[in-house]
């Protein structure tokens, strides 16, 4: 019998996470949970960009609950609305339905989250009997699974290095990202979201703690840096203008210290466009990932996605997304409370051979 699922959010993870529900033999999508109100009543294949499939994406989470899903696939932006969104959990696992999300970094690392929003989760879980797993690309996949799979390769481990790097060429990121989250166009002194430390400790942070745990490693604390790159010409961008000197690429870093030693560290570097920063760490081809085990041997692996579509970047989005459509099987199965990828079975790509 096929798994019921809701789809919540519609942007660039979720039109990923909607195909995926759509083309696996064992997931029935049963609704599509929007919040603009020019998508309500629109054809969840036209959301993206297929044929009609004759389901209607609705804007009540509580009407896509009453269809009784096994599952809520959780893709909704967090941004300015985090608490309403662990209200949203508590609620949808509460009622019998589990969760897959890539919204929430801090709950990829459980025994990093704020413990009063571990504790309300857990006691939603127990009351649903049900199970919530977090994840994503990075923090996700390349900043917690591979690097610990990797590090089985080593006979002495010197440090772990897990780089991000991207360009954000104009039309390829929503504006929020682009100009609100990285902070093109901005003031170099600007603390975006994205590289605020608070922040940084609580995602990134997490799931470092979370690879030292693996390795049987105790940090001493987390330390972060960033740099934001000027612009060193004005041009337009997204049908906006970077101006001469304001924020045109940034980079970042979160690392693991043991006795003052950088033990794992996880890097972003993302620019505006290809020709910037060219001393910035870059990847061998395309936008991708670089996991470096330091020791012996030493491991440098670098992972290029791409797209059939032709847009790079959406290789990207689909990855974040598979990482939970994928898992769905295996939250079902498992018990309930707020899992880590480290507490499920290895997720695999069965069933989606073509």
């Amino acid at each position: 019998m096929s798994i019921r699922v809701v789809c919540v959010g519609t942007g660039l993870v979720g039109q990923q996470g909607i195909m995926a529900v759509l083309d696996h033999p064992d997931t029935e999508l049963v609704a599509v949970v929007v919040h603009s109100d020019d998508k309500v009543g629109r054809d969840a294949g036209e959301l993206v960009g297929r044929p009609p499939i004759g389901l209607a994406a609705i804007q009540s989470l509580e009407e896509a609950l009453a269809l009784e899903p096994a599952v809520v696939a959780y893709f909704n932006t967090t941004h300015g609305r985090l608490k309403a969104t662990i209200e949203e959990f508590a609620m949808i696992l509460a009622s019998g339905a589990n969760i897959v999300t890539t919204s929430v970094g801090a709950l990829i690392n459980p025994a990093g989250a704020r413990p009063d929003v571990l504790a309300k989760l857990n006691a939603a879980c127990q009351e649903g009997g049900t199970t919530l797993f977090s994840t994503g690309i990075d923090p996700g996949v390349f900043s917690d699974f591979m690097p610990i799979v990797l590090s089985g390769c080593g006979r002495r481990i010197d440090g772990i290095r897990i780089f991000e790097m991207a360009t954000y060429e104009s039309g390829q990121q929503s504006d929020m990202v682009a100009f609100e989250q990285v902070g093109f166009g901005l003031p170099t002194d600007t603390v975006t979201p994205l590289v605020h430390p608070d922040g940084l400790r609580v995602t990134w942070g997490n799931a470092i703690s979370m690879m030292a745990e693996q390795l049987g490693v105790t940090l001493d604390e987390i330390a972060v840096s960033h740099e934001m790159l000027p612009s060193p010409e004005t041009f337009e961008y997204q049908g906006r203008v970077i101006e001469l000197g304001t924020i045109a690429g940034m980079r970042f870093e979160i690392a693991g210290m043991k006795n003052g030693k950088n033990l794992i560290s996880v890097a972003h570097v993302t620019r505006a466009r290809h020709d910037l920063a060219p001393d910035w760490p870059r990847p061998l081809r395309g936008d991708g990932y670089r996991i470096i085990i330091e020791g012996e041997p030493r491991l440098d692996c670098e992972f290029e996605f791409s797209s059939e579509t032709g847009e790079h970047l959406t290789g990207g989005w689909a990855i974040t997304a598979m990482r939970a459509i994928n898992a769905i099987p295996s939250v079902v199965a498992a018990e309930p409370g707020v899992k880590s990828v480290f507490d499920l079975p290895v997720i695999t790509g069965r069933g989606r051979f073509g």
